[in-house]
């Protein structure tokens, strides 16, 4: 996975810009931006297995008859940090119908990777985010995923386990659960 914002650390209007969208209040529900729409790599279910953060594996297909988001990330950018709080809140108000999956595209040695993504787990207060690593084929772009070249990157399967849309943008919580809407039952 590539990313596009620089290893520089963030300045202070970054900073300040991902704690304003961190802090906010959900918004209205509103439709994703339609410019960064890109249609989905393949029209079948998707099967793709994975290593946790904790070291254990992780098949996407066990998520079938929920929604599932797939958030492709690294901890280094403010964008992906402020895309997966966004998620964990949406997750938790929908813990029956919906799953989240968010993918490390860091490069580090696993066992370094596994301590930073705790540590990114704790910070973030993640209890409904699975944390993955990036397969070899994720990272070359040929998993189901198709070539992932920005962070973050977000995947919405539907309950069968079609992805129906790939956005690569970070969204407000209206805009993600106007996303997820048709795959939640009425109600929840």
């Amino acid at each position: 996975m590539k990313k596009t914002a620089s290893s520089a650390p963030p300045t202070r209007i970054e900073l300040l810009a991902a704690l304003a969208l961190g802090c906010a209040s959900p918004r209205a529900a509103a439709e994703p931006p339609a410019e960064s729409f890109v249609p989905p790599p393949r029209q079948e279910p998707v099967r793709l297995v994975l290593e946790t953060a904790a070291g254990e594996h992780l098949d996407l297909a066990d998520h079938r008859g929920k929604a599932l988001l797939v958030l492709a990330f690294t901890t280094d950018t403010i964008a992906s940090q402020a895309m997966m709080r966004t998620l964990e809140r949406v997750a938790r108000r929908h813990p029956e119908s919906l799953a989240v999956v968010a993918i490390a595209g860091d490069e580090r040695p696993p066992g370094t990777l596994r301590l930073v993504l705790d540590a990114y787990r704790d910070v973030a207060d993640l209890e409904r985010v699975t944390i993955a690593l990036a397969s070899a084929e994720v990272r070359v772009g040929t998993s189901a995923l198709g070539e992932i070249e920005r962070v973050p990157t977000l995947f919405f399967l539907n309950r069968a386990g079609v992805i129906v849309r790939r956005i690569d943008t970070v969204l407000s919580e209206g805009q993600v659960e106007a996303l997820i809407a048709p795959a939640i039952p009425r109600g929840e």
